[in-house]
């Protein structure tokens, strides 16, 4: 489907509902990256809270005696609307499919955007197919994958003038929450221009038993390796220890990791009432490892990747922003 198309709103106004569209952009060259996000919330029917539409945004500094900001606005959901095509709006903040606009300030932190971007052609597949015909209670499309962000970020009254950064935006939506979720995603390489590898690990809840559905994608100067269909995500694993995750494919082994410093945390609510603990740094680092025809290629991306950790427990040390 087209990127236009994956990003389109999808609540039909029925309780019990949420929406997410976020965009995560990197400095070139790594360091520094920034996270914004739109979303509505409905909760379902019976359960407590009011209907919101919110604001979130991260600023990530890996040398920054603060390295990682993390501020969000709460609005009314009146506060929203989705225009004709793709356009969503919280306020005075919008979202389009080439462009993204907002700032917030709370807790004493500021942080505002102007962006611009050459949508995609089509939202990327990361997933096996089958699961676009299953009646799953969370959905997610990469509307727009390698795409290269131009304009301006300001944080505390610091503004970064970008030029052809290197970003990536999605959009999820459904009407419960996954209790587990692992995510890389790395288009900063230190000596590899034009690498890219995103790899996730999902569990729509822990009671159900195997391993969590892992997927893994990797392009390089020599080639694309899918690890994404049916067959690779019975064999792919992964492995957490901390703030460390490792991914393996049959031929490829990736490990990524991040100061805990550098993790932005926020609580999530699912529309029924219970909560879960996500923390992201965007400015984490991994290395592949990749074996093709008996030879072993290597990859290293030194705060240049993102990395996310969702479960219904906090990681311990972490500061996470309030629901």
């Amino acid at each position: 489907m087209t990127s236009e198309h994956a990003n389109q709103a999808r609540w039909d106004g029925r309780p019990g509902f949420f929406e997410i569209w976020f965009l995560v952009v990197f400095a070139p060259g790594g360091g520094r990256a920034w996270w914004l996000r739109y979303t509505t919330f409905v909760p379902a029917a019976g359960s407590a809270g009011a209907p919101r539409a919110t604001l979130w945004a991260a600023a990530f500094d890996a040398a920054a005696a603060e390295p990682a900001i993390a501020i969000k606005d709460v609005r009314p959901l009146a506060a929203y609307a989705a225009g004709d095509g793709f356009a969503v709006r919280i306020g005075d903040a919008t979202l389009t499919n080439g462009t993204a606009r907002g700032t917030i300030a709370a807790d004493g932190h500021e942080i505002a955007w102007d962006l611009r971007f050459d949508p995609a052609a089509r939202a990327a597949r990361r997933a096996p197919w089958l699961l676009d015909h299953l009646p799953l209670p969370t959905r997610v499309a990469h509307a727009n994958g390698e795409i290269r962000c131009d304009g301006r970020i300001v944080v505390d009254g610091v503004r970064h003038d970008l030029a052809g950064a290197p970003a990536v935006q999605k959009h999820i939506w459904g009407r419960r929450r996954v209790e587990e979720l692992f995510w890389l995603y790395c288009p900063c390489f230190d000596d590899a221009g034009g690498a890219c590898i995103e790899a996730s690990a999902v569990r729509l809840s822990r009671r159900l038993p195997g391993p969590p559905l892992t997927t893994l994608w990797l392009r390089t100067a020599e080639g694309e390796i899918d690890a994404t269909g049916l067959g690779a995500v019975r064999r792919n694993r992964v492995a957490v220890s901390g703030t460390r995750l490792e991914f393996r494919s049959p031929s490829v082994h990736v490990v990524a990791w991040c100061d805990p410093r550098t993790l932005a945390g926020w609580v999530y609510r699912d529309p029924r009432g219970w909560d879960v603990h996500v923390a992201q740094s965007d400015v984490a680092s991994c290395t592949v490892e990749v074996r093709t025809r008996g030879e072993v290629s290597r990859l290293a991306s030194r705060a240049g990747a993102a990395l996310e950790f969702h479960a219904p427990e906090p990681l311990p040390g972490v500061r996470y922003v309030a629901w």
